[in-house]
């Protein structure tokens, strides 16, 4: 009912609709994840840790073993940030391969925990052999979705693996790491548009106020990693991608080391031929590229302004 007033313009009614369907989704919620609830407790919270200079200082090599594949091209960002649409456009190269939306750097955070070690507070003290323990796990995990072809690079494209950037720069410091933004009232607009499952999720975005905090907590956590970590990043912003298409298609082409880009102009083809995208997307990226979502949020600004500090 609110996708339908909001296409009819009626923002004022898709707003009562919207926190009509949150409030009833936080009743389950409420029964499945309480402590998500109490008081002073912080969306998206574990955005709320910090790697010292100390604790990221004098991490050994992790071993590369020369049949493993090569380290994958991470795509990350908040949610409802083009991740979808630069995942398909990626995929649509021969010489790369996507999974869909997989956990499977959390699968690796969760062995890191059971290795008796603070995560990722204590990703330092991993050696080199606990490394490649998790390396291989990591590898095993995609080859249950996946089969890559010979030299083929696997693309892993999973938006709230921005909370994973110690643990992708500590076993896979050669990465190159694609972070998806766009204006943040566009995504937090998308996002409280949505329905999702998790009720993690659903506790997240059940509110502007709770969205716009969770937004907050998650790239500051971003921009304190990649400041101390220094990986190898590209920053993509989506309205520029949709402004300069071609321009931005070859940079990225170049930071991914392809010598011919020229596939990713046509993921919009290749997503129809996938006939299957998990994530609430699918709809926009077997499109070709347009501006249709670009600054939608200016309709609800009212609503927005006690968010914008």
């Amino acid at each position: 009912m609110a996708k339908a007033c909001d296409k009819q313009g009626d923002t004022e009614a898709a707003l009562d609709a919207l926190a009509k369907a949150h409030a009833a989704q936080m009743v389950r919620a409420a029964q499945l994840v309480p402590e998500l609830l109490l008081p002073g407790v912080q969306p998206l919270s574990p955005a709320l840790i910090r790697l010292t200079p100390e604790q990221a200082k004098g991490w050994s090599e992790p071993v590369r073993e020369a049949s493993s594949p090569r380290a994958p091209i991470f795509v990350v960002g908040f949610p409802r940030s083009g991740t979808t649409m630069l995942e398909q456009m990626l995929d649509a190269h021969p010489a790369l391969a996507s999974m869909d939306e997989q956990p499977f750097l959390q699968g690796v955070a969760e062995r890191v925990g059971e290795m008796g070690l603070e995560y990722p507070e204590a990703l330092g003290e991993l050696d080199q052999d606990a490394c490649a323990t998790l390396i291989q796990h990591y590898w095993n995990q995609v080859a249950s979705v996946v089969q890559l072809g010979p030299q083929q690079r696997l693309v892993d494209k999973n938006p709230l693996n921005l909370l994973h950037l110690p643990l992708i720069s500590r076993l896979f410091p050669d990465a190159a790491i694609i972070l998806a933004l766009r204006h943040p009232c566009d995504v937090i607009l998308s996002c409280y548009m949505q329905n999702f499952r998790a009720p993690g999720f659903q506790t997240l975005c059940s509110s502007l106020e709770r969205l716009a905090g969770g937004y907050v907590n998650g790239m500051n956590y971003w921009v304190h990693h990649e400041r101390l970590l220094r990986p190898r990043v590209l920053h993509l912003r989506y309205e520029d991608l949709l402004d300069s298409f071609d321009v931005e298609v070859d940079r990225i082409g170049r930071f991914i080391e392809v010598d011919d880009a020229s596939p990713l102009r046509d993921f919009h083809r290749h997503a129809q031929r996938k006939g299957f995208i998990s994530t609430p997307s699918y709809a926009q990226v077997t499109q070709p590229p347009n501006k249709n979502a670009v600054g939608r949020w200016l309709r609800y600004e009212q609503a927005f302004r006690p968010l914008l500090p």
